[in-house]
């Protein structure tokens, strides 16, 4: 069970979002410093009083006073002016008086920072990007204090422009959701529901939500399952992402006005599409997309956009209704994709689809996509066969039709097994896998989530613990998928933990793949914090 700890990683801050409403915060100075700290209290709602002299007092500080904001109490500091006090800040140059200042805080168990003076301080302040109820904070750990405002900038030029509005949308979308479905039991539901939502709309859909919008959902929300349901949802395409190809050729055979290309769409990073699936994107008139495919794909859509209505019981509904949808719209002549997340003949239901639009008198196009199934393993470090450990892989499913069982393999030494569709009923495959396949409980195992992406994780474990070692990092980041087998620790072997795979493959690699092996993507077990 110790194995399955994460190892904490000891000279951190405790970074928390401290609720400072109405509490006493007393501030000692009168410069710019101390008008700085002045302003992240009032934006905290907190009770301010100020500490010091008036005639050399800064301008901004003179203003709130005259404004009501903030309380004057005196020119100089009394150890009575902390009775009552929830945090004090210190911002002077005269180091001895701090020093007295930070003694009597101690006294009194008044948390104090001092500008300035790391070694005296309770808390470090943080470089802050505020945009409604979003604030990304960066610290430094007092080591760094100017560069932390420079990262801070990096990554708030990086943010989109609404994404305060979004989560101001969806913070009301929550309330109003727990006020119909108020009991214990629903949380769950709850959280589920909102957490697919937030994956897979688009912020610009997200900050966009109207009362009628949400007035919609809330009837999904009580009239369906619930906790994976988009239904009804037209996605738009953010706006930030762009993909740089050039245009090739492409001939289609179309019986009719209208045609069908199924496009797979790769992994999910949008560099690894194929020429030819970028090209019948963009000559598209309508887009049906699978609900997993990334959000950095969705965004080279320019044109009309479906996104599937999956989620566990509903599938075979959901793909009836994008086939109507295809045919209805072909009748109108329109050129229509079906987007589907890696190749569309891999567990993608691609000749089932074929079939379907043949017996309408349709001939279907179909361009391939890079399979999860062996892009995720090489992303990741993890070779699929290598001389000595596997001399095969197999890939298979662990759901099978209406979210059944799907028949399992048998145990094979020399093989590295990859299941798709298999992190929502882990337990259960685990356990079967284990005592009905003959798998050994320590034959290694990752869990590769979302992998090509920004955000790529690997979880690893053996098949007997891998259970408990994802509940210990917060649980699935769907999709994802799981690897089995002997080869996981070929290169993992080379040196220890997190730089072992990474490196290895690094060295390997001479060409731009080796951006997608960032060591800040990778997560160890004992490493969860790696993961972006």
């Amino acid at each position: 069970m110790a194995s399955f700890v994460r190892t904490p990683q000891k000279g951190a801050s405790l970074m928390i979002a401290w609720q400072c409403q109405q509490q006493k915060i007393v501030v000692v100075g009168n410069n710019t410093i101390a008008a700085s700290r002045v302003f992240s209290a009032l934006e905290a709602d907190a009770n301010v009083e100020l500490i010091g002299d008036k005639d050399t007092m800064c301008n901004e500080l003179l203003v709130r006073i005259e404004r009501g904001e903030i309380t004057w109490v005196a020119s100089e500091f009394q150890p009575m002016h902390l009775q009552n006090a929830d945090l004090a800040f210190v911002c002077l140059r005269d180091q001895d008086l701090a020093r007295q200042i930070v003694q009597v805080c101690k006294e009194k168990r008044v948390p104090v920072n001092v500008a300035d003076m790391s070694d005296l301080c309770d808390f470090f302040m943080t470089s802050t990007h505020r945009d409604q109820s979003l604030q990304v904070a960066v610290s430094t750990n007092g080591q760094a204090s100017k560069l932390a405002s420079r990262i801070r900038r990096q990554i708030a030029s990086a943010l989109p422009t609404n994404l305060g509005a979004a989560i101001q949308r969806v913070g009301l979308l929550r309330r109003r959701i727990r006020g119909s479905d108020p009991s214990d039991a629903a949380s769950t539901r709850r959280m589920h529901w909102l957490a697919q939502i937030c994956e897979y709309w688009s912020l610009d859909r997200l900050a966009a939500l109207s009362d009628r919008d949400m007035e919609g959902l809330l009837n999904i929300y009580n009239n369906d399952e619930g906790y994976e349901s988009l239904e009804g949802a037209i996605m738009s395409p953010l706006p930030s992402a762009s993909a740089q190809v050039d245009n090739i050729p492409t001939e289609m055979t179309t019986p009719k006005p209208g045609s069908l290309t199924l496009v797979g769409s790769g992994p999910g990073d949008p560099s690894l599409l194929t020429v030819a699936a970028v090209n019948a994107i963009k000559d598209a008139d309508l887009v049906l997309a699978d609900k997993i495919v990334p959000a950095e794909v969705i965004a080279l859509v320019k044109c009309e956009l479906q996104i599937a209505r999956k989620f566990p019981g509903n599938a075979d509904a959901a793909q009836n209704e994008f086939n109507q949808e295809a045919l209805k719209a072909m009748a109108e002549g329109k050129n229509v994709v079906r987007l589907k997340q890696g190749d569309p003949y891999l567990f993608g239901r691609g000749g089932e689809e074929v079939l379907f639009f043949r017996e309408h008198n349709y001939d279907v196009k179909v361009i391939p996509g890079i399979s999860s199934s062996t892009a995720a393993p090489l992303l990741c470090g993890i070779p699929l066969t290598h001389r000595g450990v596997a001399s095969q892989f197999l890939v298979t499913t662990g759901t099978g039709a209406k979210n059944s069982s799907a028949p399992l393999p048998t145990y094979d030494a020399k093989r590295t097994d990859v299941y798709l569709m298999a992190i929502h009923r882990l337990e259960k495959l685990t356990e079967d896998l284990i005592r009905d396949q003959h798998y050994p409980a320590d034959v290694p195992c990752a869990i590769l989530e979302r992998a090509s992406c920004a955000d790529q994780r690997i979880v690893y474990g053996t098949l007997g613990s891998i259970c408990q070692v994802l509940d210990s990092v917060g649980g699935s980041r769907p999709p994802g998928l799981m690897v089995v087998g002997w080869a996981i620790n070929v290169l993992k072997k080379e040196s220890s933990g997190l730089e072992g795979v990474a490196k290895s493959f690094l060295d390997a690699s001479v060409n731009e793949s080796s951006k997608y092996l960032d060591t800040q993507g990778i997560l160890a077990l004992h490493e969860p914090e790696g993961a972006c």
